[in-house]
């Protein structure tokens, strides 16, 4: 009985193409990720760090942010050439599956979900740095959120107009970790670039209310669509872009808003 329950779940539902890709066959490698996020970050790193001082990291971290700018720069350039706004945009139309440029995509977003867990790095080094007050539920709930949905991508969506996510996401993480990069030479730089910090929480909201534009679509009976139950995925997909507004938003409002006001 549980045996045909995963059978259907994990096989008869999902995508054929991607059916016995590495860490996507099984749902089990994506437990292991976060499950081991999740108990670092909030329970083995803090406690290994109680009684040490923190970790500098300055060389690395530069480094990291570095290619995170480089390997997302490199994604947009790969949405783009394989066809995004000349081939095929967000609204009801697309290439057939099996045309190129659209299987050499899906291949891409393989490598973005790899780039994904690379971004568990991030939240792990605040904890090295014992910087756990932003290891915030916003900022794990992010992350993780992120590693499933583009799982969730993978094994049963497969569809390139959906690519839009990670188009947008990965635009946004070149300003985002531009702004790291120059941040983490020194408080001099800190200074120049901080009126600029509200604008990145600004278009991460402006990328959320366009991602659940595209996300409603789906709901769309002329809408041409390959996956199976694309309604239960289009209200997943849409239910959590509606917490990251109300997260980033009730984080803007906090960090920004009432800090101005308070000074005014």
């Amino acid at each position: 009985m549980i045996r045909e329950i995963y059978n259907y779940i994990f096989v008869e539902l999902s995508a054929p193409l991607s059916r016995e890709w590495p860490l996507i066959s099984s749902p089990f490698p994506l437990m292991l990720i976060i499950f081991g996020y999740l108990y670092f970050v909030l329970y083995a790193g803090p406690r290994y760090m109680e009684d040490r001082p923190p970790y500098k990291l300055k060389t690395f971290i530069s480094l990291y942010d570095l290619i995170q700018i480089l390997a997302n720069l490199w994604m947009v350039q790969e949405h783009i050439s394989f066809g995004w706004f000349s081939k095929y945009g967000i609204i009801c139309s697309g290439q057939p599956p099996d045309f190129p440029n659209t299987l050499k995509m899906f291949s891409s977003i393989w490598w973005l979900f790899l780039l994904k867990i690379f971004d568990l790095i991030e939240t792990c080094l605040f904890v090295l740095r014992k910087k756990q007050n932003q290891v915030s539920n916003l900022h794990v709930y992010h992350h993780v959120s992120n590693i499933f949905f583009a799982w969730l991508y993978l094994k049963y969506i497969l569809d390139e107009r959906a690519t839009l996510f990670s188009l947008l996401n990965c635009a946004v993480h070149v300003i985002m970790y531009m702004y790291y990069f120059v941040s983490a030479m020194g408080p001099k730089y800190q200074q120049i670039i901080s009126p600029f910090k509200p604008f990145i929480t600004r278009i991460q909201m402006v990328q959320f209310l366009a991602l659940i534009i595209c996300v409603l679509q789906i709901l769309n009976p002329a809408c041409p669509v390959q996956m199976k139950f694309h309604s239960v995925v289009a209200v997943m997909f849409v239910g959590n872009l509606l917490i990251f507004l109300y997260l980033f938003n009730n984080f803007y409002k906090k960090s920004y808003t009432n800090v101005s006001k308070e000074k005014n």
